[in-house]
């Protein structure tokens, strides 16, 4: 058959073109907005970023104090040529320096601002919360990069609220706006109303209010505003949050958005698959459909999506199977897809290892993508990363993501150990303090507080836990008394090395705390009602698997446990000794403290940490690009994957894809080659002990075997209810799976929820033998 004859026969067919694939590899910097170490600001949150004229500018809400909500919070602005220096934060809408009408906000509190040009003209849509005249929505508008901010409240019939089914609602908005190209703007709003008739029971407040996720709509340059209905969860009309809005190439608008259910899900809250909710409007955002699940693993948190060239959009978000609501805020991370729909394939991830990172806001420019988040938990920072150069939109990749599991093994810093909230080190030996009581001296640079030690061994209890307290940093301890946390009023500062110590005297009820030259100490009822003997104990994250606390976020240099009660003196050794240590300092014989530690941690003595402690293995889990066999290759190790560019496809409407590839097996005998659809109902190709299976969750078919080191060719059609895979030639086996779209992974694309599957080993994928095309 001739060339031009495959072609003929493929178009009556139906089939799209054939797509090969690169791999996609952008540079990545990130660069301080507002450093909340270094500056007054302590609490930075919610940013918009946006490029206007001849400069980049940067608007969140902050406040000195470390806590979200607080009277005080304004909104801010800060602003840069290069996107790489800012200047110093100034209040953007409250003060006379940058806004000609400043809004007055003594008491109440200022929220979310979010950033788009119309025009010639910057807009910003921000709420203000407070009890006066002032409260409301506001759109405020900048003609001159050096001008000052014209503010104006939104009124519905004179008022700040707007009726919707007879309802008055206010609307708090929620990402930036977009432009439909029939010129109207819509701004994403969540409405809030009175308490939802189907909140759950014990659910009060903000948290039991009715909200629809919405937009508020102008089709005049922003002389009137009118508000959508906006869309809900059926039976859950108090649980959504923070929608953002696109418009597809055929004209339908869509919205993802926040689930706001905050219970865990065995207690009817959501599953990591649930986390995202998503809508579409047929009529340019004046009505919505019901909120439905976006079936991919991600934590509760705002998102933004962008169109990014050509029938891309891209989504930024956390790639981070969630856990706990709002706790698991890892990884954010670039999403791709085409055309119209929901089935962003996640990507690189664009944070490393940075701690809580969350609320993250994109502008293009320059074939390049600047992102500003939110980092950190208590002290919060807002930070921008640097992407370039966006994918082409005329070509098709694998993207390497980054939601692998951090390493159990705390990274060696030089002379100290970093935890990130996943790492600890095990005793070997069961840590026995006696009757009387014990000491603790450490030296630790907190990030986020956590757990220090956990000694408990659970039902039957004993043994004890301390740590440091993640909203301000103070250490505690627990001993099971009905005082709970015992914590003084000595916080940390977070970032700096500081000596933390405690003295537990269980025959008089007395915990002293220690930190620096700060003394305080703290009765409780004598004795402790559990033997302070445990078991082994984790330092860095909890040892007793049903406690909630959190591990342990930053550096430990030193972390020494006595059984003798030190007093002041002695502590006040153990600060000097372990500051010289750091310092690199000898130390006179004097120095020493009197009485050996029954447990000593410390990094730099290398050689004695394998006697007392147990350092979990270093994980392997990574994505890498390398040669095999003269071919370049993905190289995809332990849980790592990569996500598959696909052109739009609609599985409703009976779309297909055909997906090929080569990979070798270079190491282990349990590895998830490629997964197909949607995180609750997917299809993987998985190897287990030499053969290949094509399984789902409630089926598995043999499909061939594999022999280490050999190239193995795979077929997969997936359409419908069907997912097929061909390997080597060999007739093909199929298994029924009902996803809501199509997603394809090459590796581990799912790591919790439906038949996920243990890892422990290398694949190489020929880059060059990656295919697909829609049918």
């Amino acid at each position: 058959m001739t060339i031009t004859a495959i072609i003929t026969a493929a178009a009556t067919l139906g089939l799209g073109p054939w797509r090969t694939y690169e791999v996609y590899r952008p540079t990545i910097e990130r660069y301080f907005v507002a450093d909340a170490d270094a500056q007054p600001l302590k609490y930075n949150h919610d940013s918009s970023i946006a490029w206007f004229k001849d400069r980049w500018f940067c608007v969140w809400n902050a406040n000195t104090v470390p806590y979200e909500g607080k009277p005080g919070q304004l909104n801010v602005v800060s602003t840069s040529r290069d996107g790489r220096t800012w200047s110093a934060p100034e209040a953007a809408f409250s003060s006379e320096t940058k806004s000609s009408n400043p809004i007055p906000c003594p008491q109440g509190t200022q929220w979310q601002p979010n950033l788009i040009v119309v025009d010639d003209e910057l807009w910003a849509v921000w709420d203000q919360n407070s009890k006066d005249e002032h409260a409301g929505c506001y759109v405020s508008r900048l003609k001159d990069p050096d001008g000052r901010w014209l503010n104006r409240r939104l009124l519905w019939d004179g008022k700040p609220k707007c009726t919707v089914d007879g309802k008055a609602w206010r609307p708090f908005p929620t990402q930036n706006p977009v432009r439909l190209r029939s010129g109207r703007v819509l701004a994403p709003v969540t409405l809030i109303g009175p308490k939802a008739d189907d909140a759950p029971e014990g659910l009060d407040g903000w948290w039991a209010s009715e909200k629809r996720n919405s937009v508020l709509m102008t089709d005049d340059a922003g002389k009137t505003w009118r508000a959508s209905p906006g869309a809900i969860q059926p039976g859950r009309s108090w649980a959504q949050w923070e929608p953002t809005v696109w418009e597809d190439p055929n004209g339908t608008v869509w919205m993802v958005a926040r689930n706001n259910d905050h219970r865990r899900a065995d207690k009817g809250g959501p599953s990591p698959s649930e986390m995202l909710l998503w809508s579409r409007s047929a009529d340019g955002g004046a009505t919505w459909s019901p909120h439905e699940y976006v079936p991919l693993e991600t934590v509760a948190s705002r998102m933004h999506v962008l169109p990014a060239g050509g029938d891309r959009f891209v989504m930024v978000h956390n790639d981070w199977p969630a856990s706990r609501f709002v706790a698991d805020r890892y990884n954010l991370a670039l999403f791709f897809t085409r055309g119209g729909g929901i089935d962003f394939v996640a990507g690189p991830g664009l944070t490393a290892r940075e701690q809580t990172v969350a609320y993250p806001q994109m502008w293009f420019r320059d074939n390049a993508a600047l992102i500003s988040y939110s980092q950190g938990n208590q002290y919060r920072s807002i930070k921008v990363v640097h992407v370039s150069p966006l994918p082409s939109p005329d070509r098709y990749y694998l993207f390497p993501r980054s939601n692998v599991p951090p390493p159990p093994r705390p990274a060696r810093l030089g002379d100290a150990f970093g935890f990130d909230g996943a790492q600890h080190v095990a005793t070997r030996r069961v840590i026995e303090p006696g009757d009387d009581g014990f000491s603790i001296g450490a030296w630790v640079r907190p990030e986020a507080g956590g757990v220090l030690l956990d000694t408990r061994s659970g039902n039957p209890s004993g043994g004890f836990v301390c740590g440091l307290d993640t909203r301000d940093l103070r250490p505690f301890v627990h001993l099971a008394t009905a005082e709970g946390n015992i914590k003084p009023p000595l916080p940390l500062d977070r970032g700096r090395w500081d000596y933390v110590g405690l003295t537990v005297d269980n025959r008089t009820g007395l915990a002293m705390f220690h930190v620096n030259d700060k003394v305080h100490g703290i009765t409780f009822r004598p004795p402790a009602p559990i033997p302070l003997r445990g078991t082994t104990g984790y330092i860095g994250t909890k040892r007793m698997p049903s406690s909630t606390l959190p591990a342990f976020i930053g550096e430990i240099r030193v972390f020494e446990v006595y059984g003798a009660l030190l007093d002041a003196a002695q502590h006040n050794v153990l600060h000097n000794r372990f500051a010289a240590m750091a310092r690199r300092e000898a130390l006179a014989p004097a120095e020493t403290p009197t009485g050996a530690p029954i447990l000593r941690l410390d990094p730099a003595d290398r050689g004695g940490l394998e006697k007392d402690f147990v350092l979990p293995a270093d994980s392997a889990d990574r994505a890498e690009v390398g040669t095999v066999d003269g071919r370049q290759s993905l190289l995809l190790t332990g849980n790592a994957s990569a996500g598959v560019d696909l052109d739009e496809n609609d599985r409703g409407r009976g779309d297909g894809v055909e997906f090929g590839f080569k990979f070798e097996l270079h190491s282990g005998k349990n590895l998830v080659i490629c997964t197909v659809g949607d995180a609750d109902q997917p299809a993987r190709l998985i190897i287990r002990d030499g053969r290949l299976w094509l399984a789902t969750s409630r089926e598995q078919r043999p499909c061939g075997t594999v022999r280490q080191g050999q190239w193995t060719d795979v077929r997969i059609t997936t359409e419908a209810n069907t997912t097929t895979a061909a390997v080597n030639g060999a007739p093909p086996v199929s298994v029924t799976h009902k996803p809501s779209g199509t997603w394809i992974y090459l590796g581990q694309g799912y790591r919790s929820g439906a038949a996920s599957q243990p890892v422990d080993g290398q694949i190489a994928i020929d880059v060059q033998s990656v295919r697909s095309r829609v049918e």
